[in-house]
């Protein structure tokens, strides 16, 4: 996920006009003009991946590096940072989403989120820690084996009460994987799938920078020229 950022192409053109004392100033405009490129392309790909996705997080949002250019490497690069690109990249490149290091797709079934539709962060951590609760893999009688986090009926044993589903079963049941059951499935493990939107991150940077490359020369040019020493 990386877009090279280079104008050299567009010099010429201006370099024929410019005297010796100006001509020198190039080098260090080069470097200016490429590094407000790159917070250029930076912040329009930040755009897109509003477009994209759904209430992206700020973490999401802000998921570009740069590495800045400078007189001796006239070349500035636009990156996802390491974690951000691990998620990103089957969106821009195709293929299956990222597990990461998660044994599955976290599916929530019963529990909350927070306000961009995601588990809160350390909430996996905080339902492996209560007693009543276990992650692993349950097969039902039917032959359907269903991974994911569960909860354990906390009603005490003997009791009965009204169910969901029916009246006179011990404790309060809940369906899953098509059968009966007193756990209740709170976060589901699913295998990976294709990511289902793309990003066109180097499209939407080319776009910039067809656009903006000439004029952000021209103007840090005119900056470096202004600001040397004769």
């Amino acid at each position: 996920m990386l877009v090279g950022l280079s104008i050299q192409g567009n010099i010429a053109p201006v370099k024929r006009g410019l005297s010796d004392f100006q001509a020198k100033q190039i080098p260090f405009a080069t470097a200016l003009a490429l590094n407000e490129l790159a917070k250029g392309v930076r912040d329009v790909e930040g755009e897109l991946i509003g477009e994209t996705f759904d209430s992206p997080t700020p973490f999401t949002r802000n998921a570009y590096r740069i590495e800045v250019a400078t007189k001796a490497k006239p070349i500035a690069v636009v990156m996802a940072k390491d974690i951000q690109a691990q998620y990103l990249e089957p969106y821009v490149v195709g293929g299956n989403r990222s597990l990461g290091t998660k044994r599955g797709m976290l599916a929530p079934r019963a529990v909350g989120l927070n306000k961009y539709g995601n588990l809160t962060r350390g909430k996996l951590a905080s339902l492996k820690a209560k007693p009543n609760v276990f992650i692993g893999a349950v097969t039902f009688k039917n032959g359907n084996t269903v991974n994911g986090v569960w909860q354990r009926n906390e009603v005490a044993r003997g009791q009965r009460r009204q169910a969901r589903y029916g009246y006179g079963t011990k404790g309060a049941h809940s369906v899953v994987a098509g059968a009966r059951t007193t756990l209740m499935l709170l976060i589901q493990f699913e295998d990976t799938t294709p990511a289902p939107k793309r990003l066109p991150f180097e499209p939407r940077a080319r776009k910039y920078l067809d656009r903006n490359a000439r004029p952000v020369f021209e103007a840090a040019l005119n900056r470096a020229i202004a600001n040397a020493r004769r």
